[in-house]
């Protein structure tokens, strides 16, 4: 239960445990105050459709000299309807565990289509509804997988890049970490650009 005045250990305990109330936004990690709000918080902008119907749930935090965060305040009746069963599909419940993460990467590289991949994560959860992120974000996450992973070649060509790039401007810098069997691990590159004021 959640009661201005109460201690948290963390800024992360804090959050979820005002998770079970509602969809809530946290304002960063390092800040000596937080302020978690419903995510229907304030109104829309010029006569547009919105989610928004300036809901004034919310809870302040302060956090501590020892780094612990005390609620300050904290404001629990939402102006709308609130539907245990969407809690599933807020952004702040869902995610991708580690193991579905390399399932889905695995299967991807072994050839797998995204429909079957995500078929069977519902299968290996027990169902869609215990997957715990819609079907969509297995396919993003795959997605933002395969954007990642360097085909044959592109290694080759993106240090003939950063050699040209530095023949054109001596102050272009860059270094590439490889492992021992000459496949990238880290690139790191500095344009001449961020150092213009």
């Amino acid at each position: 239960m959640i009661i201005p005045g109460k201690i948290f250990s963390s800024l992360d305990s804090l959050f979820v445990s005002y998770q079970e109330h509602a969809r809530l936004k946290v304002e960063g990690d390092d800040y000596k105050y937080a302020r978690m709000i419903c995510d229907k918080s304030g109104s829309s902008r010029a006569n547009k459709t919105s989610k928004r119907v300036g809901c004034t749930a919310r809870l302040n935090a302060i956090r501590q000299d020892n780094g612990s965060w005390i609620i300050s305040k904290m404001v629990t009746e939402h102006n709308h309807e609130i539907d245990p069963t969407f809690s599933p599909l807020m952004p702040a419940h869902m995610q991708l565990n580690v193991h579905m993460k390399r399932q889905l990467e695995v299967n991807d590289i072994a050839g797998i289509r995204p429909c079957k991949n995500v078929r069977i994560c519902e299968v290996q959860s027990g169902g869609p509804q215990n997957l715990g992120c819609l079907p969509r974000d297995y396919r993003n996450f795959v997605d933002q997988r395969r954007r990642l992973r360097l085909g044959d070649g592109d290694a080759e060509a993106i240090h003939q890049l950063f050699c040209r790039l530095q023949l054109k401007d001596g102050n272009f810098f860059y270094s590439m970490d490889l492992d021992q069997d000459g496949r990238i691990r880290n690139v790191l590159w500095i344009h001449p650009r961020c150092f213009e004021l």
